[in-house]
């Protein structure tokens, strides 16, 4: 057989074959399903570890294990990966989620008599949970951004809620008995001013506006007091609470999350004791950096539950939680933590800097205390509905204001002053009682509510009248002592103005001068001390005035030639001028490594004296060397605060 003959039959087997095989459109389609599920394997092994690079994390949250799972979850716009968190059990008994499951989801009386309030903290609740994720991220961003603090001694009732949301809804039901606002005034430096963004962006003022409808509806009225200074320590800040949060405030607070670093805890301390001075012994909300930084006072806050002496205290914080979701790329990240670092004023206005929080932060902090508050308001609709009394019985705030024995103060000169930042005991032995003497404060920085220092001033100034921003020369300081803005503070300000303000309503203003100033004189008024009376003049001023301070602008000082208030001025101190001038050293007092702050001793010859029926000290302050000048940086006075001794 031919090899031609061979190759047909083999050709024509092959034909056969082939006829016999699939239409081409089927194995189009499985190659291309082949190709799909292959396709799919991979993206999906890709996924899995893209998440396990950006988002696996395990963060330790106030010494509490914490379990992390990852899902996906849907929502109706994007496919976001993001972690489920095993949630501290204690905390999800008395949040914002659970106690509504008490109070109200259960009892159908109570949510009829206050079901505008209930639809109202739904729609907060609704409205958390979709910006930041779902439930379980929202109430691990609580629990992990609001400590709350438990007595190692309380004793938790049948509903498990602790004694300082008790202690807190106490506060708010106060209010609404005395038909008054409640008062919630923070204090702070730049960042609680908001640099960087508009005012009303700052957090104090997120957390007004989402809380005051809630409370409106239990028939309470909010008050909301943002009293931040830019740049200034705790104290003099601390000695003056009646000026910037007002006497009557239910809450304050204060941002140590950068000016005392390291987690020291002297100045917290000595703002404690301040604050539980004051007449309503406010709550202390506390702005602070993780637990692995400022576990020293997160301690110390503890103690003060413990004893007793703080109620309801919380700190602010999210810098433990934080980077978990902003590891995720932006594509999948929830709205409230997309364009975090974002400000809210335009482009290159002042404060855009890397240590200033952007909007979606701010905003961030004010949901947190708005859930916090929430969890408490609910305890109030309770109380509303039920006999309340009875409920709240033996939370009274204690008048007699006694605290104990500080545990710092150590680092403090000289040690006269001592009794301004802690107090003293009340009796010879350190271990019994301590008290907080009276303490006055006059200051030019705003925003100020009362005590202006210019109510004490008697003579001396000038140029109060005119526009703040005009510069002042040597005419006008050869006048008096000028009410005027530092150098750096000015130049601030004048970049503001290219902006509108932005709503700013801080102020750094303060009396300046120079030798050719001449004297600054003063009053200082003995407050509620109507024993004394003068007969002779042979009344002595240690029998009002224990300690004077006099401040300083916090400004920078880098000529090295400008204004040394222990070396530079001299005081008048009633009638007697005063050897014993010191710097204050100590935690909370201090800005850019500088002393802004001197104690001058009140000679034993010193004489009380009377003013316009009211009895007081003469105080007049001078510049006394030649190499102050008005170009190298004249001397400024910003704060004068005095203690008065016991009776």
């Amino acid at each position: 057989m031919g090899k031609h003959s061979i190759r047909r039959r083999d050709g024509q087997r092959r034909r056969r074959y082939y006829n016999n095989d699939e239409p081409f459109i089927y194995l189009t389609i499985k190659v291309g399903a082949y190709i799909l599920c292959v396709g799919w394997v991979i993206t999906q092994i890709i996924l899995v570890f893209w998440s396990d690079v950006s988002l696996h994390h395990t963060i330790n949250i106030r010494k509490q294990p914490m379990d992390v799972k990852y899902t996906t979850i849907e929502s109706k716009r994007e496919r976001t990966t993001l972690p489920v968190f095993k949630l501290n059990p204690n905390r999800l008994q008395s949040d914002a989620f659970r106690m509504h499951d008490k109070f109200a989801k259960d009892n159908s009386n109570n949510y009829k008599q206050h079901d505008e309030f209930y639809l109202e903290i739904s729609r907060l609740k609704k409205q958390f949970t979709s910006i930041y994720g779902g439930e379980n991220v929202a109430r691990r961003l609580i629990h992990s951004g609001v400590t709350t603090f438990t007595a190692s001694n309380d004793n938790f009732d049948i509903h498990h809620i602790p004694s300082g949301l008790k202690y807190t809804a106490y506060r708010i039901l106060s209010a609404r008995q005395q038909n008054r606002s409640f008062k919630i005034a923070f204090g702070g430096y730049s960042v609680t001013v908001g640099r960087g963004n508009y005012f009303n962006q700052s957090y104090p003022f997120v957390l007004e506006r989402l809380l005051s409808k809630p409370m409106e509806k239990l028939g309470i009225k909010l008050d909301v007091r943002n009293a931040a200074i830019g740049g200034v320590p705790s104290f003099p800040y601390g000695w003056c609470f009646d000026s910037f949060l007002g006497d009557d405030a239910d809450v304050i607070s204060w941002d140590y999350s950068m000016n005392e670093a390291g987690g020291v805890s002297d100045g917290l301390e000595a703002y404690i004791r301040q604050g539980l001075s004051m007449k309503r012994q406010p709550m202390l909300i506390v702005k602070d950096t993780s637990t692995s930084i400022a576990q020293e006072r997160y301690d110390l806050l503890q103690q003060y539950v413990d004893k007793g002496f703080l109620k309801d205290p919380i700190v602010l914080s999210m810098e433990d939680t934080i980077n978990t979701f902003l590891n995720v790329k932006d594509d999948y990240m929830p709205a409230g933590f997309r364009e975090w670092k974002k400000f809210g004023a335009p482009p290159g206005a002042p404060g855009q800097s890397s240590h200033h929080p952007g909007v979606k932060e701010h905003e961030l902090y004010g949901w947190l205390l708005t859930m916090h508050f929430v969890a408490v308001l609910e305890l109030v609709a309770y109380f509303i509905s039920h006999e309340s009394d009875k409920l709240m019985k033996g939370l009274l705030i204690d008048e007699q204001k006694l605290l104990p024995e500080p545990t710092h103060g150590r680092n403090i000169s000289p040690l006269d002053a001592f009794s301004l930042f802690y107090g003293q005991p009340t009796s010879d032995q350190m271990s019994s009682p301590w008290k907080m003497n009276q303490i006055h404060c006059r200051t030019s920085f705003d925003p100020i509510l009362k005590n202006n220092l210019r109510d004490i001033i008697v003579s001396g100034v000038t140029a109060e009248d005119v526009d703040i921003m005009l510069p002042k020369g040597a005419k006008m300081y050869n006048k008096g002592w000028v009410l005027d803005l530092g150098d750096g503070e000015k130049k601030a300000k004048k970049k503001l103005e290219r902006y509108g303000n932005l709503g700013y309503i801080d102020s750094k203003v303060a009396y300046y001068g120079i030798k050719a100033s001449g004297p600054l004189e003063m009053f200082l008024p003995c407050i509620d001390r109507d024993d004394i009376e003068i007969q002779s003049p042979s009344v002595f001023a240690t029998v009002c005035f224990k300690n004077i301070v006099v401040c300083e602008v916090n400004d920078k000082h880098s000529k090295g030639t400008e204004c040394n208030l222990n070396n530079d001025l001299s005081f008048v101190v009633g009638g007697m001028t005063s050897q014993d001038v010191k710097p204050v050293n100590a935690t909370g007092a201090f800005y850019w490594g500088r002393n802004i702050c001197i104690r001058v001793g009140i000679p034993s010859e010193s004489l009380l004296s009377k003013l316009k029926g009211l009895v007081g000290l003469s105080f007049a302050i001078s510049v006394v060397t030649t190499s102050v000048m008005i170009r190298s940086g004249p001397c400024s006075i910003s704060h004068v605060i005095w203690e008065q001794s016991n009776k």
